[in-house]
């Protein structure tokens, strides 16, 4: 998302328009939107999840120098959907929140932020909890472990909707590794969890394959 504004020097900051202050109206509102979103969306696999999601602003660019009136700003992020949701439907609806945000502001509703998708895009994918494949890796889990694994959607982007939507191919994701520690300093997998999966995945190869 691109938000202009308008550049002047910082001693007369008021003959220009802050771009950063534009953005903020709009980043707000969007945080809003997922605290609504996460009310009146759900699914039972989600259920158990506080932000099942997320709306993230994560690269943020805007000035040039810290005596000018930023002229624009540039803002890249992501938003999570449900299975189920259709990702042409959402972003229309992303796209009237910003303008609806944009009327409200008398810079905005004449210079209007413009908005882009690009980069990933992964639209949301689902595999039934009694398909096949979702009751044999379960059993070679539980063979493994000992006790049955936990049945749960994700609220972060993957390849399965590649297999489920494109291939039409059932679909589950198993492994090892918990997101909460990935993308940051100490992103790490345990050794156990490695094991785990991959005596899971033999066992299950045994029984899928015969």
């Amino acid at each position: 998302m691109t938000v202009p504004g308008k550049s002047a020097h910082a001693a007369v900051r008021d003959e220009g328009v802050s771009a950063l202050d534009a953005f903020l109206p709009i980043y707000q509102e969007l945080q809003a939107f997922e605290r609504i979103r996460n009310v009146t969306c759900n699914h039972p696999l989600y259920d158990h999840m506080a932000n099942k999601i997320p709306i993230n602003i994560g690269v943020v660019r805007t000035g040039v120098w810290a005596s000018t009136v930023p002229e624009a700003l540039v803002a890249e992020g992501r938003i999570g959907l449900l299975p189920g949701e259709d990702v042409a439907t959402f972003r229309a609806d992303v796209e009237r929140l910003i303008a609806a945000v944009a009327q409200r502001d008398p810079w905005l509703r004449v210079h209007p932020p413009r908005l882009e998708w690009f980069g990933g895009q992964f639209a949301p994918a689902e595999t039934p909890i009694d398909a096949p494949i979702s009751q044999a890796v379960s059993r070679a889990h539980t063979l493994v472990t000992g006790t049955p694994p936990a049945i749960e959607g994700v609220p972060y982007g993957a390849d399965m909707r590649l297999f489920t939507l494109i291939g039409q191919m059932p679909c589950v994701m198993y492994g090892a590794g918990d997101v909460t520690v990935a993308h940051h300093a100490d992103e790490h997998i345990a050794i156990t969890d490695m094991l785990t999966a991959a005596k899971t995945i033999a066992c299950l190869v045994a029984e899928w394959c015969g």
